[in-house]
């Protein structure tokens, strides 16, 4: 029998506790991570001494005892880099040999490039949908009409002075905004019921995914002209263009045929339910499906297509790839600066490749619709 007289026992919780020392802090992230076990314990002390002996003098060489100002050769005089040299050269790198006077030409259509990629994120989203595949459409032909100058009335500048790293920008960035679409078309082709409408996607794709970039290139420089009205002059750099679109459109197309492929048949027979025809249910139901799973593909088909330009050397283009190798004959700087110049260029297309890879990959999560937890 209970007994009524005894006190209820109250619950008190006891206060928490931090946790133990071993298991937090830095000591214990180099233990779990770096030091967990004999074996990677040896492997972390080898690639320690190693960035021991490799990091100091790299870093004495780059910047310690670099030299950084100056105008002449005989400026660098220490042991470490020789920026002048970059420094020196740095607007034939990036301008090519465009007048001095007519610069903010390149400028604008830079600044216009990014306003027009950056359009998704600062346009109403009433207008976005609208305006954005104008503007990039456009954009290429304005590009050109500014720095060609004649429809615009300025001042004429052949594309003989066209160069440098804002040309291998430029000319990306306008095959890879016209060889999408191409490639999306292409891509229907390839999947269309109709034969004729396929066979000539299927040679397209095949051709252009199949030669290599530079045996493309010699083509456009030597075969196309054969294909204009005789007489008819065609600028070499609008020949690059349209084989760089071309080539982009070539892999686009496969890269959009593995995005359908991923693309579930329920889609497109709930689209046929609402009543939709082929072209709303194409453009507003599986085109932004399409997109979004081949997201990755299409930033590495991009980064391929950026890095290509650097082919144009071939074929007699100064683009900055070449610009950096006349400036290392030139006799004014024949003190050895092919490492210089080499790092600077892949430093740039660097910083390129990987502001495209973040702008894709909030592009991604922007899209993703995924109900992660």
């Amino acid at each position: 029998m209970m007994n009524n007289s005894t006190p209820a026992r109250v619950f008190e919780p006891k206060p928490s506790q931090p946790a133990p020392v071993s298991t937090t802090g830095p000591l214990a992230w180099l233990r779990n991570n770096l030091f967990d076990g004999p074996v990677n314990s040896a492997i972390t002390v080898i690639i320690l001494a190693f960035l021991l002996w490799v990091i100091p003098p790299l870093l004495d060489w780059l910047l310690w005892s670099a030299d950084f100002s100056g105008t002449t050769q005989s400026d660098c005089t220490s042991a470490g880099a020789c920026w002048v040299f970059i420094q020196a050269w740095s607007q034939q790198l990036f301008y090519g040999s465009f007048p001095d006077a007519e610069l903010w030409r390149i400028n604008l259509s830079l600044i216009l490039l990014a306003v027009v990629l950056s359009s998704p994120y600062w346009l109403p989203h009433t207008l976005r949908n609208r305006l954005d595949l104008a503007m990039l459409v456009v954009y290429p032909f304005v590009a050109i009409a500014i720095l060609d100058g004649r429809l615009l009335g300025l001042e004429y500048v052949s594309t003989d002075f066209w160069g440098g790293f804002s040309l291998n920008l430029l000319l990306a960035s306008a095959s890879i905004i016209l060889g999408m679409p191409l490639g999306f078309l292409w891509a229907l082709g390839r999947r269309s019921n109709m034969p004729m409408a396929r066979s000539i996607s299927v040679i397209l794709i095949e051709f252009f995914r199949g030669v290599p970039v530079l045996a493309l290139f010699f083509m456009g420089s030597v075969m196309l002209p054969l294909f204009f009205p005789e007489g008819t002059n065609v600028d070499k750099l609008l020949r690059v263009w349209i084989v760089l679109t071309l080539f982009m459109a070539g892999y686009m197309a496969e890269v959009y045929r593995g995005g359908f492929q991923a693309i579930p048949a329920g889609q497109y027979e709930a689209s046929a339910a609402l009543g939709l025809s082929y072209w709303q249910t194409t453009l507003l139901v599986i085109l932004p499906q399409v997109i979004k799973v081949s997201m990755p593909n299409i930033l590495a088909t991009s980064i391929m297509l950026f890095k290509n330009t650097t082919f144009l050397l071939i074929i007699g283009i100064f683009e900055v790839l070449s610009t950096a190798q006349t400036a290392l004959t030139n006799s004014n700087w024949l003190g050895g600066y092919a490492t210089e110049a080499y790092l600077f260029v892949g430093v740039v297309y660097w910083i390129c490749c990987f502001g495209m890879s973040r702008v894709a990959a909030n592009i991604e999560k922007k899209l993703d619709t995924s109900h992660k937890s």
